[in-house]
């Protein structure tokens, strides 16, 4: 692998911005000094985009493409909001496929005209927001999502109809995609041949107009011959759709699925011919549907090249021959990468940016942080004399990366999310410390704790103004009261708080007390959840008073139980969130 710098050149409408590329893939290449700015101030694992890698690569398709194909970014690929912000600003709409994606590309000012929904299962609230932003369209994918468009746009009291595309599963396949989309059983769209049974359904839906058809055959093609081919058909299929149905074609989503080279038997899309190609079809559709909209939507296409994971080398080992360095980055954050998924068990391109060229006599095996064999990022990969501390580069990452990853796995978290733009660095998403992910957990009340040894104890002499029945006898609730008093001082000590006592039970009385015995009053914590705590508490005569109106006294060795209950506190519902904290701890 060549992993030359060159500057970026060719004709662009944005800005000019100098940044280096990797030339077997015209991926962006980040530098030394930038992994370093980027580990110093966020640390590693991080995901880095250019900002203007992203301007200059959709401004070269704009400008190759008829400004009559409208572009539209598919947030699946990388969702972060920063991004969708940047590819608005170079006049990009935008393709959701959830209502997270579609709240972040209204919150970044993409305008609803210019947004679709896709996806197999909406829910209603989804919906829902579709039709209270007011989108260009919803894309349909069964008879059924037509019913239940209709009877939320009646909740809703909507005064038009809501415009729907219907999403097709054609009769036609294709070749030169990495995954087939369309064209074969599938749980996306319609199949092309139960089209005609939605005139009946269409006509019974009177807040539905269905406007338009969206086809997606397949992703990651590197020939322009198949695309164009998938666009031609997809043109003339909507066409003949529209007869049929007898509604005016106001819109057209050809799907896309633009490649980008990734592996070094693979070669870049013929960006001129592909262009060429798609203008010239659109052109010819165009003159019998000159209102038509015709849609390209593509992902990662936009980003892939624009992002890299850097991630740092913790150890290095030797294994029966084979040298590894273990970083700090892997499947967790970076599926695709590994080769799980739709890709071939093949390395991305992967550099060590600490080290001034790649060429050593020791290749080296990357893998990531998991406890499992296939978590392994390149193997036996030209990085130089990887050394511990070496920040690795792996390229073609800004699209599919930690949000398409388990980030869950092994609970180390979502990266840092850095935006280059110009000289500047921007965090553009937090990463997960400990805290976020562990304080996420919530536990049911109930649920048991490790048993903890505390008591409390309080020692009293009863006086002869506790006593009733003719001064001879201390009343029962004095005791209970005694109690109580123990059980605050043991909540005290054991949360810091005094809490609220809820019950007793099993109480018992079995000895009498009288004026003048001394009691100790002691309280024990015999299980615990969160919230609550389960005590129990007994009263122990230590010394007993003599003849009543004597001062003389006897100890009582061993203590006698005279009084004992059961009991409940639990933590006022202001301390629930500390001890939520502290029971995680």
């Amino acid at each position: 692998m060549n992993n030359a710098h060159m500057p970026v050149t060719g004709e662009m409408s944005a800005p000019r911005a100098s940044f280096d590329i990797h030339d077997a893939t015209g991926a962006w290449l980040p530098n030394r000094e930038l992994a370093e700015r980027v580990g110093v101030k966020f640390g590693t694992p991080a995901f880095v985009y250019n900002a203007d890698y992203i301007r200059a690569n959709f401004a070269e398709l704009r400008r190759r493409l008829s400004p009559t194909i409208d572009i539209l970014y598919s947030l699946k690929a990388n969702p972060n909001a920063a991004i969708v912000d940047c590819l608005k600003s170079c006049g990009a709409g935008a393709e959701v496929s959830s209502r997270a994606e579609l709240h972040t590309a209204i919150r970044v000012g993409v305008p609803a005209s210019n947004i679709i929904f896709v996806g197999p299962a909406k829910t209603r609230d989804e919906i829902g927001d579709c039709l209270r932003f007011g989108i260009f369209a919803i894309v349909a994918e069964s008879a059924r999502e037509l019913e239940i468009i209709d009877e939320l746009a009646r909740e809703q009291g909507l005064q038009r109809p809501v415009d729907v595309m219907l999403r097709i599963n054609p009769d036609f396949t294709t070749s030169g995609s990495g995954l087939t989309m369309s064209g074969k059983p599938r749980q996306f769209g319609i199949d092309i041949e139960q089209v005609p049974d939605l005139r009946d359904v269409m006509a019974g839906l009177p807040r539905v107009r269905v406007m338009g058809f969206h086809v997606y055959m397949g992703t990651r093609f590197l020939e322009a011959g198949p695309i164009i081919e998938n666009t031609v058909n997809i043109l003339d299929m909507a066409r003949r759709l529209g007869a049929l149905l007898d509604i005016p074609v106001e819109a057209v989503d050809v799907g896309g699925g633009f490649g980008i080279p990734y592996f070094d038997n693979e070669s870049a899309l013929d960006l001129e011919t592909l262009a060429l190609g798609i203008n010239e079809t659109v052109s010819r559709f165009r003159e019998t549907c000159p209102n038509t909209r015709v849609i390209i939507e593509l992902g990662r296409y936009l980003t892939a090249g624009s992002g890299a994971m850097l991630t740092r080398v913790h150890y290095t080992k030797e294994s029966r021959g084979e040298v590894f360095a273990i970083a700090d980055g892997g499947t967790n954050l970076h599926m695709a990468a590994v080769g799980v998924g739709g890709f071939a068990k093949r390395s991305f391109p992967i550099l060590n940016l600490s080290r001034d060229g790649c060429q050593g006599l020791t290749k080296t095996t990357v893998t990531g942080p998991l406890c499992t064999p296939s978590d392994t990022l390149a193997r036996k990969a030209d990085l130089g004399d990887v050394a511990e501390g070496d920040v690795l580069a792996v390229l073609c990452s800004g699209a599919y990366g930690p949000s398409a990853s388990p980030t869950g796995f092994l609970s180390h978290g979502y990266p840092n999310e850095v935006l280059v733009d110009g000289d500047e660095l921007h965090l553009v998403r937090a990463g997960d410390d400990t805290n976020d992910i562990v304080g996420r957990y919530r536990l049911p009340d109930d649920l048991p704790l490790p048993p903890v040894d505390k008591s409390f104890s309080i020692s009293v002499r009863l006086s002869a103004s506790d006593a009733h029945y003719g001064g001879a006898l201390v009343d029962g609730a004095h005791i209970m009261k005694l109690f109580g008093d123990a059980v605050t001082g043991l909540a005290a000590i054991h949360d810091g708080d005094e809490s609220l006592l809820q019950r007793w039970e099993g109480v018992e009385f079995l000895k009498p007390a009288r004026p003048g015995d001394f009691i100790t009053v002691r309280a024990r914590i015999n299980r615990q959840s969160r919230l609550r705590r389960f005590v129990e508490v007994e009263a122990l005569r230590t010394v007993r008073a003599c003849d009543p109106g004597s001062s003389a006294v006897e100890k009582v060795d061993p203590p006698e139980k005279i009084a004992s209950a059961q009991g409940l506190f639990v933590v006022p519902m202001p301390n629930r969130s500390r001890a939520r904290k502290e029971s995680m701890t």
